[in-house]
């Protein structure tokens, strides 16, 4: 009997060991992932961008590359990093279809200028889901920088009301 103290003691500091150890992998799991996604982002990004820079090298006013820029809405609250990439990819995937291989000059002379700019906006502006959050992301501006359109957007959670819109 004198040594159940001690089994006691040596049992509970296995448990707090493995919730320790568990905790500690788990927070370096979730870097992994983050880490993952950004990665894979990346290189589907840079193989897009093979992909059109050879489909459009002798032209020279095209929309060659399409980026999509998160700015963050509230600086105290950010979002996570998985959730902007994939947020990021279908905000992309919308625009690409549009803008990808057109010419430049919708963007940057003529008096069209002013309705493209609106009319990117409005595909833009839309709400996304993306891992079970709704995301109310409008465009708060854009860039031209030689064959490359920067698109950049703000998200914010959209509340339960914002969900039943009608189209």
């Amino acid at each position: 009997m004198k040594w159940l103290p001690g089994i006691g003691l040596f049992m509970s500091g296995m448990i707090v060991g493995s919730a320790v150890y568990m905790s500690i992998h788990q927070h370096n799991f979730s870097l992994l992932v983050e880490r993952n996604s950004v990665m894979q982002d990346e290189n589907d990004n840079l193989k897009k961008e093979i992909l059109n820079l050879n489909k459009f090298k002798n032209s020279q006013s095209v929309i060659k590359k399409l980026t999509v820029r998160y700015e963050n809405v509230s600086p105290e609250s950010p979002l996570d990093p998985v959730l902007e990439q994939e947020l990021k990819q279908k905000v992309l995937k919308k625009l690409e279809p549009v803008y990808e291989g057109h010419s430049l000059s919708l963007f940057t002379s003529g008096s069209e200028r002013v309705n493209e700019i609106r009319k990117l906006q409005e595909i833009v502006s839309d709400q996304y889901t993306v891992k079970e959050h709704v995301f109310k992301v409008e465009s708060s501006g854009i860039a031209v920088v030689q064959t490359e359109l920067i698109v950049f957007i703000r998200a914010k959670p959209s509340a339960i009301a914002d969900s039943f819109r009608f189209r």
